[in-house]
């Protein structure tokens, strides 16, 4: 079979497209539209013509109304849309959270002559208006405003629902703008974080190589294909992204849209989560339950990814699997992550040691998705792990 045409096109040409995979199954992008590059906010009045009848319910924080939520309001009341503004807030938490308090909030705030729900910010925003909307039937666009996620073109949610991180089905957005020169400005804490949680897909692939080589699971190597190559640019760019080079901050957004949509084309997150991702959501849980700030989400997978990796060189000294799976090796995600300047261990991320130890010990269980640690569990070494990898990195 000739090479699949998806792996030459860029993320702009991909929304509506379907395709039979060599995987044996069919897989589609169901999006409307991708709009990304310099400039393109000026576009939203065109993307969302269809919703001019109705109230665009524009949400944002008081970060992004400043950032962006304004002039959007701007553009689209001067090509004569209706639009209200919602600001979301969290109580008791120094930063907004995906909780229920701010569901509800913007649940009532979506009145009855709400035709579209346009969210203008990041990971919260993004996450909050993809599930609002799927359960209320409306349709969602998010102009983004920080290359610091993955989650813009994916079909979940991650929320906080009883001081438990669960991700829920929701659906792909309407539209995505990610205007460059928006995105170019973001703090750098958010610039890392989308970073790290772009480097992270090198352990997320090896865990989905794993469980394939154990267990048999499904996989495409299509998708696999076009997240790694996604990775490799975004690598590749390093210092001029962090330089703030408009190209180079439009291959790390069209990467972290790769993310969203391979979790999309194969119906699993395989491609962009594993072990890395639920270290970090056990910390940000941690966090939470203390009612302190924790870390970017990317900057928790970074760290994750290496700790990863360590726990892959420990396994493949003792077994073949591991080894077979192909994982990077912990000094290689150290060079990347020196080069951005990122943080390194858990202790940089302000992770005590006993939650680090009891992290690697029941992690695992957030997600049920077979990993490194679940492999190790298996063999009745993850107690030793845990002890290993502390020593390691304390």
């Amino acid at each position: 079979m000739d090479k699949p045409k998806i792996l030459d096109m860029n993320v702009g040409e991909m929304p509506n497209y379907r395709y039979l995979c060599t995987c044996g199954r069919e897989h589609g992008v169901d999006i409307n539209r991708i709009e990304m590059g310099k400039g393109v906010i000026e576009k939203l009045p065109e993307i969302i013509q269809k919703f001019k009848d109705k109230t665009v319910l524009i949400v944002c924080d008081d970060n992004t109304f400043k950032i962006a939520g304004e002039r959007v309001q701007n553009i689209l009341e001067s090509n004569g849309f209706k639009t209200r503004i919602h600001v979301a807030y969290s109580l008791d938490y120094p930063i907004l959270i995906p909780d229920a308090f701010t569901v509800g909030r913007l649940m009532i705030a979506a009145e009855d002559d709400t035709g579209l729900i346009l969210g203008v910010g990041s990971g919260t925003i993004n996450d909050v208006c993809k599930i609002v909307s799927y359960k209320m039937k409306l349709d969602s666009v998010i102009v983004c405003t920080a290359p610091s996620m993955d989650g813009y073109a994916s079909t979940l949610s991650p929320l906080i629902v009883d001081k438990q991180k669960i991700t829920y089905p929701s659906h792909y957005p309407y539209a995505i703008v990610a205007d460059v020169d928006i995105m170019k400005d973001a703090p750098l804490e958010m610039l890392r974080a989308g970073f790290g949680d772009i480097v992270g897909k090198y352990t997320a692939l090896t865990d989905w190589r794993l469980t394939v080589i154990v267990n048999k699971e499904y996989y495409c190597d299509t998708t696999a294909k076009l997240m790694q190559n996604a990775v490799d640019k975004v690598v590749e760019n390093t210092e001029r992204y962090f330089a703030r080079e408009a190209d180079a901050i439009y291959n790390v957004t069209e990467a972290l849209m790769l993310a969203g949509i391979s979790m999309g084309l194969v119906g699993i997150s395989r491609p962009a989560s594993g072990s890395e991702h639920h270290l970090a959501h056990f910390w940000e849980l941690d966090a939470l339950a203390k009612g302190i700030e924790h870390p970017l989400h990317g900057n928790s997978v970074g760290v994750g990814s290496i700790i990863t990796s360590e726990a892959y060189r420990i396994m493949s000294e003792k077994f073949e699997e591991p080894k077979a799976a192909n994982p990077p090796s912990p000094e290689l995600l150290r060079d990347i992550y020196r080069r951005a300047d990122m943080p390194l261990t858990p202790k940089e991320l302000g992770i005590e040691k006993d939650v680090f130890h009891n992290s690697i010990r029941n992690a695992y269980r957030i997600r049920p998705r077979y990993t490194i640690f679940n492999y190790t569990k298996d063999r009745a070494l993850l107690d030793k792990m845990a002890d290993d990898l502390t020593d390691i990195f304390y």
